[in-house]
């Protein structure tokens, strides 16, 4: 009985006495496992998945997995560190490598600290057909506005659009955005301290040769996106307005500078070639003064000739681009989506006041200047009927003053028509356009400058002598001549 009771004892004293197991829990990582998320893009951030896995295959949770890029030179190689994440739960990090360019990247992944631990492997980037390029100046009370458009910009549509957005808001977040493969934005440059001045020309041009240097693509697109005032204000400052308003600074970007940045950038960055669409999502600046400043810098110009909703364009069209798209197909969808967006009861009243955007074909538009120029001698001839049409056409602009100083060209030209008389016709140039004000359809709708008096002329004459279109044709000299 004593031998049996010792034996229970010394069993029962081995059991109490079990070590408990140190390794539970403590997994050691012993391989990966590397998944690209969808094809490569240029100018998208790809997603790669890499799974941490131990001896017995189970997921390894909470280890930082380092993602590097190899770069060669002349003197060999080495490597940059692109990227790092912790594994989830199931064993998973997820890691990001950007590349602007077309082409194959090597890289290789490992575990944090675990240099022996690694997988090599290499992405290879296609060259999407379109690249957008969105000049964002929200350091204004459009601010707000920004966050709802670069919601609509989010797409999928990654072989076919890539997006880059030089974003400037109303803080010091500012900064260069792009998507990634799964539609979500990514800075690749963050100005954190910095404001970031959207509002210069010279910004503009710097940043659109980076761009356009850096990233491949078949077609270009460069949307301006703020408000905009046609060419009215231009010579107010020493760097005079137009468009990309940027509040903090106090600095806009004039048509004329415009014309100048973009110039540089084609017979730089581009070699010579224009934008395949230039596009304003800013009030006002569809008009012929403007169209025919920036006619050499791109193949269509994208514009409205009234006042914007604050609400701007729908840029759902994004999503629509196929690999056959054409410029001209791309510029249609933009307006077609902008018509579709406003025709709810909901902007009612824009209409009334006036909604419009257009595709201008800036290859027609000198032809159809220089037939302008020749009908001003028509209107001269004809002073009064000028003045009966002039208080039935439609007014693109209206000052604070109640003063009209735009008005539809188009819709002059119509009410000018008859079977006796003839005119140059705007539709030769506006190839595609949504335009209606109040009950009233607009057909080819562009604005031109044209006062209701001799003063307003005067107010606005520094401004408008800024521009080549009053000093290319006869427009101004039959305006004096009109009001006089």
């Amino acid at each position: 009985m004593r031998w049996f009771l010792l034996v229970a004892g010394v069993v029962i004293l081995v059991a109490g006495c079990t070590l408990p197991d140190l390794t539970s829990g403590l997994q050691t990582p012993d391989s990966l496992v590397v998944k690209t998320r969808g094809e490569p893009v240029a100018g998208r951030y790809a997603l790669i998945d890499v799974q941490v896995l131990d001896k017995s295959g189970n997921p390894v949770s909470g280890v930082t997995v380092e993602l590097y890029r190899k770069i060669k030179n002349s003197y060999g190689s080495y490597y940059v560190k692109e990227d790092e994440a912790k594994t989830d739960s199931f064993g998973w990090a997820e890691l990001s490598f950007f590349s602007p360019k077309e082409g194959e990247c090597d890289l290789y992944v490992q575990v944090k600290g675990n240099p022996f631990l690694m997988e090599n492997f290499s992405l290879d980037f296609i060259s999407p057909k379109w690249l957008f390029v969105v000049w964002m100046c929200g350091d204004n009370n459009l601010w707000g506005y920004s966050d709802q458009d670069l919601e609509e910009m989010r797409n999928t549509n990654k072989k076919n659009v890539s997006v880059v957005v030089f974003y400037d808001g109303g803080g010091t977040s500012d900064g260069i955005l792009v998507l990634d493969n799964d539609g979500n934005w990514k800075a690749i440059m963050g100005i954190t301290g910095v404001d970031f001045n959207s509002g210069s020309y010279e910004d503009l041009e710097y940043w659109l040769k980076y761009v356009f240097e850096n990233f491949s693509s078949t077609y270009r697109a460069l949307i301006m996106w703020d408000h905009g005032s046609a060419w009215i204000g231009d010579s107010m400052y020493d760097s005079s307005k137009a468009i990309s308003f940027d509040d903090t600074s106090g600095s806009a970007i004039a048509v004329k500078d415009l014309r100048m940045a973009l110039e540089n950038v084609i017979n730089g960055a581009l070699d010579g070639q224009k934008l395949d669409i230039l596009g304003f999502d800013a009030c006002l600046m569809g008009s012929l003064e403007v169209i025919y400043e920036l006619r050499n810098t791109a193949h269509y110009i994208v514009a409205s000739s009234f006042n914007e909703p604050a609400d701007g364009w729908n840029y759902s069209f994004l999503d629509e681009i196929t690999p056959d798209s054409t410029q001209f197909s791309v510029a249609e969808m933009i307006v077609d989506s902008y018509r579709d967006y406003y025709s709810s009861p909901a902007y009612d009243s824009y209409r009334q006041d006036g909604l419009s955007l257009a595709v201008y074909d800036t290859s027609q538009v000198e032809g159809f200047v220089s037939a302008l120029d020749s009908f001003t001698y028509d209107l001269k001839a004809n002073l009064s009927k000028v003045d009966a049409v002039y208080s039935d056409v439609v007014k693109s602009y209206i000052d604070y003053y109640n003063r009209p100083v735009l008005v539809d060209l188009g819709d002059f030209i119509d009410k000018w028509v008859t079977k006796l008389s003839i005119a140059p016709d705007p539709s030769s140039f506006v190839v595609h356009s949504y335009g209606e004000k109040g009950d009233r359809k607009l057909l080819a709708p562009v604005s031109i400058f044209m006062p209701e008096s001799r003063s307003v002329y005067g107010i606005y004459e520094n401004d408008y002598m800024t521009l080549s279109f009053p000093n290319d044709t006869q427009w101004d000299e039959f305006l004096v001549y009109w009001l006089q």
